[in-house]
């Protein structure tokens, strides 16, 4: 179950913490008398600020492609050349700073919509098809990992942290696959006799992707986790739904065995 983020969150795609960089690129460019600098966006619209600078990287490159095209400088060239060169260069890496702020705004602008479409009841599999990704549980890992990059202030995005998530994320992937085999003929046993349990409609979309997975969907180490987290999901249900009902699970004896089975498969997941 998704733990939600605390309401208040969300940040705007506006932001005035990065002015002071709006502010350097905007003077770089009055100095190279860019003439259409009435129509450069407000220091807070940082989108707007990268296309602008984005359309016209020509007012900082052509003086120095200028003089780079010249084949016999002079001393005094060579040193224009030079200090066009270093503000083309701290120019493009405010560029820089200012994509890194708004890809943390998109993140941050990304959990609430999708903690929004989950609140509505969208289901997994209807997010994914608008975010491109084909499985119910991609929707949320997807959630998860933006989570865990705004909550440690997007330190994962440094080398070192990402190095250490990324063996973490190695041992995680060896454990998987090492219990994948049993979680898959578990759950190809059970969909086997999946017409001598309780019929559910939500259940039937979770069968189905159940069923997705193991067509051929099972290949990678994530996809291979979403297979345990979909049989898991199916036994839940199941065990649900008989519980409100009163009743046993399955009255069928191979049903009954390969549910057990499926349910000793993903404990140990």
């Amino acid at each position: 179950m998704l733990e939600p983020m605390p309401r208040g969150t969300a940040e705007p795609l506006r932001d005035r913490a990065t002015a002071p960089v709006v502010e350097r690129v905007r003077k770089r460019h009055q100095q190279a008398e860019d003439h259409d600098l009435e129509l450069f966006p407000a220091p807070e619209d940082i989108y707007g600020v990268l296309t602008y600078l984005w359309e016209r990287e020509g007012v900082l490159e052509r003086p120095v492609r200028r003089l780079e095209a010249v084949t016999q400088r002079t001393k005094e060239q060579e040193q224009r050349l030079a200090e066009v060169r270093s503000v083309l260069q701290e120019n493009n890496l405010d560029r820089l700073l200012l994509l890194r702020r708004l890809r943390e705004l998109i993140d941050v602008q990304e959990v609430a919509v999708l903690e929004a479409c989950f609140r509505s009841d969208l289901t997994g599999r209807e997010v994914g098809i608008v975010l491109g990704i084909e499985s119910r549980g991609g929707a949320a890992l997807r959630l998860r990992r933006l989570r865990l990059a705004i909550q440690s202030k997007w330190e994962l995005r440094t080398p070192r942290l990402a190095k250490a998530h990324a063996e973490r994320e190695a041992e995680e992937t060896s454990r998987v696959r090492s219990s994948h085999l049993k979680v898959r003929q578990a759950a190809l046993h059970l969909l086997s006799v999946r017409a001598k349990f309780i019929s559910v409609e939500d259940l039937d979309e979770w069968w189905d992707d159940l069923a997705w997975h193991l067509d051929g969907h099972d290949k990678t180490s994530s996809e291979q986790a979403s297979t345990a987290a979909h049989l898991r999901q199916v036994v839940r249900d199941i065990q649900t739904q008989a519980a409100l009902e009163d009743v046993p699970v399955t009255s069928d004896e191979l049903a009954l065995r390969y549910f057990l089975d499926a349910e000793e498969a993903v404990r140990r997941e």
